[in-house]
C-alpha cells in the first residue's frame, strides 16, 4: 500500500509539472511570435533627435530583416518624458513595447515625477553617443563663448538659455555651464528650443548635428562652442569647451529600454538584434549623416553604465534644485 502511494504521489506530481508546463508563458521561447507587432517609442517631438534616432533603428531593424515583426514608431509628448514613462511603467511585463531612453528619462526618474522608479527599468542596449553644440542667432553680438561669458557674469539672468525639456539633456548642459562658471542664465523649457532660436526669441540653445547643420549652413544660426569631450566631425572647427579653458563636457547617450518585469528571454533576443544592428549599412547610413558616435553596449553593460552616468546626473539635479 505504501509502494503504491508514493507511486500515485510521483504520477501525481510528475502531471502536475506538465500541466505546468504546458500553461507557463512558456511563449517567450518562441519570442518574437509571429504576427505580433512591435511598439517602440519615444517622448520627443517629431524631426528631433529622439525622434530621428528611433525612427531609424526602427527602419535598420526592418530593412535588414533582424526584426520580421512590423514595428510602429509611436510618440508619447508630455512632462519632459514623464507621459511616456508612466505609459510604459502600466505595460509592466509587456515585451514587445520598448522606449528610447536618454538623459531626459533618467533625469525624470531621479526627479520623481514618474511613476516608473530607476529600479524598475529593464535596461536593453546602448547604441550612440549624440553630442551637441551650443548655439546662437547668425547675428548675435556673442562671437565666441568668452563675449557670451563674460556678459552673462556682467548681467546674471540676461541670456536666454532654451532647453527642450526640463532635466533633460539640455538643462544639464546649462547647469554645468553655470557650475564652473559662475554665470547665471534665464532657462525656459519650450517644445523644441532650437526653433526658438531660430525665431530670435531666446539667445542661446543646444542641439545635435541633424537638429542644428541646416541652419548653420545658411547663416541662421552660429555653433561657439562642442559640448562633448571630443569634437563633432561636421563641428570639426568648433572648439571645445575644455579647449576654450572652460571645464565643463556632456555628451547624451541613446538606447533602448523595457519596462518592469521584461522576459529575459525577450532581453536575450534584443541582445543579439541590437548587436546585429550597428553591423548593418543602414544603420551605418545613420550614423554618418546624423554625426553621431557608435557607443554599443548590451543589455548587462547597459545597466552598468547608467548606473555610473547616473550618478553624474544626481550631481547636476542637485545643483539644478539648489539654483532654481
Amino acid at each position: 500500500m505504501r509502494k503504491k502511494g508514493l507511486l500515485f504521489s510521483i504520477v501525481a506530481v510528475f502531471l502536475l509539472f506538465l500541466i505546468a508546463m504546458a500553461t507557463a508563458p512558456a511563449a517567450w521561447a518562441d519570442y518574437p511570435e509571429r504576427g505580433k507587432m512591435f511598439d517602440i517609442y519615444h517622448h520627443s517631438s517629431p524631426g528631433s533627435g529622439p525622434d530621428l534616432f528611433v525612427r531609424s533603428a526602427a527602419d535598420a531593424l526592418a530593412r535588414s530583416g533582424i526584426i520580421k515583426s512590423k514595428i510602429q514608431v509611436q510618440i508619447r509628448p508630455g512632462g519632459s518624458s514623464a507621459v511616456a514613462l508612466n505609459y510604459l511603467q502600466s505595460k509592466a511585463g509587456d515585451p514587445y513595447l520598448l522606449m528610447h531612453w536618454t538623459t531626459a528619462q533618467l533625469m525624470a526618474m531621479n526627479r520623481a515625477t514618474t511613476t516608473m522608479k530607476i529600479q524598475e527599468v529593464t535596461w536593453l542596449s546602448t547604441l550612440i553617443e549624440d553630442s551637441n553644440v551650443l548655439l546662437v542667432p547668425y547675428a548675435s553680438p556673442y562671437k565666441s563663448m568668452k563675449e557670451l561669458l563674460a556678459d552673462a557674469k556682467a548681467n546674471p539672468k540676461k541670456i536666454s538659455v532654451g532647453i527642450n525639456s526640463v532635466g533633460g539633456s539640455e538643462h544639464v548642459m546649462a547647469a554645468r555651464l553655470e557650475r564652473v562658471t559662475g554665470v547665471k542664465f534665464n532657462i525656459t523649457a519650450f517644445e523644441f528650443s532650437p526653433t526658438e532660436l531660430v525665431g530670435g526669441h531666446i539667445d542661446v540653445a543646444f542641439a545635435s548635428t541633424t537638429e542644428s547643420s541646416s541652419h548653420v549652413r545658411s547663416k541662421r544660426l552660429r555653433a561657439l562652442a562642442n559640448m562633448g569631450k571630443t569634437r563633432l566631425p561636421f563641428y570639426k572647427d568648433v572648439p571645445t569647451l575644455m579647449e576654450q579653458g572652460i571645464e565643463a563636457s556632456f555628451s547624451q547617450y541613446r538606447g533602448f529600454m523595457g519596462g518592469p518585469n521584461f522576459p529575459a528571454d525577450a532581453v536575450k533576443f534584443w541582445d543579439g538584434a541590437f548587436a546585429k544592428l550597428m553591423t548593418t549599412k543602414q544603420f551605418a547610413d545613420y550614423l554618418k549623416k546624423s554625426d553621431t558616435i557608435p557607443a554599443y553596449k548590451n543589455a548587462a553593460d547597459t545597466k552598468a553604465f547608467v548606473a555610473d552616468y547616473n550618478a553624474e546626473l544626481l550631481k547636476d539635479l542637485k545643483f539644478i534644485q539648489e539654483n532654481k
